[in-house]
């Protein structure tokens, strides 16, 4: 590697010792194989400079300078290594959070499962029980045989004119973004209607 220095003359001017010094300790702290020579010299324009180039043989003003324990380092001196910048993460961090509220429990209540409902106008009333109680923005959603028939901020459900027969239901709440947050277990009731009567 070849390594030049030079210092001007304006900086000799005042203090010159000082900028000379300065020079050689920059010289000096180059990375140097032990084979190489440096040599001051003084250039044309009163530079000072310090290279390992041998000069010319008819330059008067060059000057070997002899270093006996050249001032070098291995690189992997200098640069730890790779796995000494890993820093690892603190127990919980980078895991997905979890979210910030969470039921404990919902259930529906009426009509138990399997139960019998005898409604000529085919009304009925699901109710259910969740802990905690519904937290604002989330909604609650009843299913019937698969399809979501009403939804709302509620925990209980009034259906109309509800086809004879046997129904499936179910009920989630939902938060903001459509997350599902918890479901009840599918539950059945039987409509049971009058031939006279409605639908």
């Amino acid at each position: 590697m070849t390594a030049i220095i030079e210092i001007s003359a304006s900086s000799l001017r005042a203090p010159s010792r000082v900028a000379l010094a300065l020079g050689f300790i920059a010289a000096l702290s180059l990375p140097v194989p032990a084979e190489s020579q440096i040599f001051r010299t003084v250039d044309e324009d009163g530079n000072v400079v310090f290279t390992d180039i041998p000069p010319r043989e008819d330059d008067e003003n060059a000057e070997q300078i002899v270093i006996d324990n050249p001032n070098s380092f291995a690189v992997e001196e200098a640069i730890p290594k790779a796995d000494a910048w890993i820093v690892e993460p603190e127990e919980g961090e980078g895991e997905e959070a979890e979210p910030p509220f969470r039921y404990n429990a919902l259930e529906i209540v009426s009509p138990a499962d399997d139960e019998p409902v005898r409604e000529n106008a085919g009304n009925i009333t699901i109710v259910t029980n969740v802990s905690p109680r519904m937290q604002r923005g989330h909604v609650a959603r009843l299913l019937m045989d698969g399809s979501v028939v009403q939804e709302g901020p509620q925990a209980s459900f009034d259906l109309a004119n509800v086809d004879r027969g046997t129904h499936t239901i179910a009920v989630e709440i939902i938060d903001e973004q459509g997350q599902v947050l918890i479901r009840t277990e599918e539950s059945t009731f039987h409509m049971l209607r009058f031939a006279g009567g409605a639908g």
